[in-house]
């Protein structure tokens, strides 16, 4: 059993509009409760949105690693479980679990975190953020034990355009910018139908590299790796926006 005493947690019963085709809670929807409960547990903490917008800064996710371990069906009672991890390198870390009836991880996953000066959309200096932002950590468990990985295209990658969204109402969050969830949906959507339908997703990693605003247009692009990962980049004009790794069964 995880120890919950010294992490934020919060639980439910997975609504029906969080599920896909099969019943089962969709990849993006745990991201959706990952992101509601890290603003919970900065809040907790006296790190989170007003502690950081009182001085024009906003928290903002690098990247991310997601492992799906078991499927959640709908009506199943879950603990949703985040905790902050401290400082390394340029990142503060978080990690989540998404905790069954019976106290065992279904999805587990580990996050690195920055801090934007909202005016001039840069990254906030590590340093400049002491007395702010507390490196300690909340607890020294995790859910996973290594930090989300830079991904890196392979050497001599073909890539295929599958795609391209433009930024709308529905993609921006109250940082003026496309949400991180958003990139998710639409790399799941511009997937074949055949692989997202029909094959569960055990995996992913995404780096967020550049924001992207209102209006604009992501061109997904993608390639299988030789490792047999699906991994989408997504390009606003010569810049990569993000880059997304998916392993599915």
């Amino acid at each position: 059993m995880i120890d919950l005493t010294d992490k934020t947690a919060e639980s439910l019963r997975v609504p029906c509009y969080m599920t896909d085709a099969h019943a089962l809670l969709r990849p993006v929807a745990f991201l959706d409760l990952a992101q509601n409960i890290a603003v919970r547990g900065a809040d907790s903490l006296h790190f989170g949105d007003d502690e950081l917008s009182a001085r024009n800064c906003a928290w903002v996710l690098a990247r991310q690693t997601v492992r799906f371990e078991r499927p959640v069906r709908h009506k199943a009672p879950v603990r949703i479980v985040t905790w902050h991890k401290g400082a390394q390198g340029l990142f503060f870390l978080r990690d989540f679990l998404l905790l069954d009836a019976d106290g065992l991880p279904s999805v587990r996953s580990t996050s690195s975190w920055v801090v934007m000066d909202i005016s001039e959309r840069r990254l906030v200096r590590f340093d400049s953020l002491s007395g702010i932002v507390d490196a300690t950590p909340q607890s020294t468990d995790h859910a996973i034990a290594e930090p989300a990985a830079k991904i890196v295209l392979p050497r001599d990658a073909a890539l295929e355009q599958i795609g391209s969204h433009r930024v709308q109402y529905s993609d921006v969050d109250y940082n003026q910018h496309a949400n991180n969830v958003k990139y998710s949906s639409w790399v799941l959507d511009l997937l074949p139908e055949e692989l997202v339908y029909n094959r569960r997703l055990k995996e992913l990693t995404i780096n967020f590299n550049r924001e992207v605003r209102p209006g604009e247009t992501v061109a997904l692009w993608h390639t299988l790796a030789p490792d047999g990962s699906h991994i989408v980049e997504g390009r606003v004009g010569d810049h990569q926006a993000f880059i997304e790794r998916l392993f599915f069964e």
